[in-house]
């Protein structure tokens, strides 16, 4: 017997007269703010798989201004980390040196694009759509023209490409070699 997997997409209508749920982000759970009614109406509010904060309450005053509450405040429960490392070495002294660096954007901001370690996107936090954007550049060591990225929406984050960044580190080597000719006489 064989099991393939099964994807299941699921949207949400409000009842009519209920206020309609909260879009306030992917980090953010509102599954328990459908079906409320005004005027004392509220609902939980957690952060998703992935990350961590404490649940707030959200209040569904009335259906034309739909729910009112803010947060909650949801960390990133992975790290995403940058990793660069740097080997020199010496006839006899070798150094490697490592810098992580790891971003967790602010609630409502949106992620900053992962897209390589030869680019920049460090002007990409924290902004704020819909209609943020950001300048991403080519890293240290590398060449290429800028290019803008777009926050329209936190379920997309950044929108963009590129830029084509091309290593400006040139490796040489050289080759020594030497012929001896003996003669035997």
């Amino acid at each position: 017997s064989s099991t393939s997997p099964t994807t299941t997409t699921s949207t949400t209508t409000p009842l009519p007269g209920s206020c309609y749920p909260p879009v306030i982000g992917p980090d953010k759970d509102t599954s328990d703010c459908n079906a409320i009614f005004p005027p004392s109406g509220t609902c939980e509010v957690r952060c998703t798989a992935g990350y961590t904060g404490d649940p707030v309450t959200y209040y569904c005053l009335d259906a034309a201004t739909g729910f009112v509450g803010g947060g909650p405040v949801c960390t990133s429960s992975t790290t995403t980390s940058t990793t660069t490392t740097t080997t020199s070495s010496s006839a006899t002294l070798t150094t490697t040196t490592t810098t992580t660096s790891t971003t967790t954007p602010l609630p409502g901001s949106c992620y900053p694009p992962v897209i390589g370690q030869d680019k920049d996107t460090s002007e990409c936090s924290p902004i704020f759509p819909p209609d943020g954007t950001c300048t991403v550049r080519c890293a240290a060591g590398y060449s290429g023209d800028p290019v803008t990225y777009y926050c329209y929406n936190l379920v997309d984050n950044f929108v963009g490409s590129g830029p084509d960044c091309t290593s400006t580190t040139t490796t040489t080597s050289s080759t020594v070699s030497s012929t001896t000719t003996t003669t035997t006489t």
